[in-house]
């Protein structure tokens, strides 16, 4: 059961590195298509992804070095949004 539980908990962080991956292409997308509303899908997707972390972080249990990087990326992704006018 243990292990069982390690497995989830390591799903959930997988997750967040994910979507955080996927929030942060996103932006880039937006920073380089000549189409405002590309840009404009593209920004509210990332901060969509940026939501989903702050919302599942807490259900996750990262080791040190895991909590550190998302937090790394978590704060890229707030400039990024800040930005932009999206946060």
């Amino acid at each position: 059961m243990m292990k069982e539980l390690k497995s989830d908990d390591q799903g959930v962080i997988d997750f967040l590195f994910i979507d955080l991956d996927i929030a942060l292409t996103f932006m880039d997308v937006a920073r380089t298509t000549e189409f405002r509303d590309t840009a404009e899908r593209n920004h509210r997707n990332a901060k969509a992804a940026y939501n989903t972390v702050l919302s599942k972080l807490p259900e996750a249990r990262p080791t040190h070095a895991q909590r550190v990087q998302l937090e790394q990326k978590l704060a890229v992704l707030r400039g990024r949004l800040e930005a932009v006018g999206q946060l």
